[in-house]
């Protein structure tokens, strides 16, 4: 599976499909996801990444559609 670049936030393409993969896994809105995301210890070490680095629905939606 190839994953577009996701331009413009600096959030690698891989990390983009880990949260489309929780979000179709928990049947949740991209902004249930990232809120969960962003409260999990676990998932943020896992995406590298720290609160607020997370990238916003509306990026992540745009990259889906990708």
């Amino acid at each position: 599976m190839q994953i577009s670049h996701p331009a413009g936030n600096g959030v690698a393409g891989w990390k983009h499909a880990v949260l489309h993969f929780l979000r179709l896994h928990m049947d949740a809105t991209l902004q249930e996801v990232l809120d969960w995301a962003e409260e999990m210890e676990r998932v943020r070490a896992a995406l590298v990444l720290e609160r607020g680095e997370f990238p916003g629905p509306s990026a992540l939606c745009k990259s889906f559609d990708r």
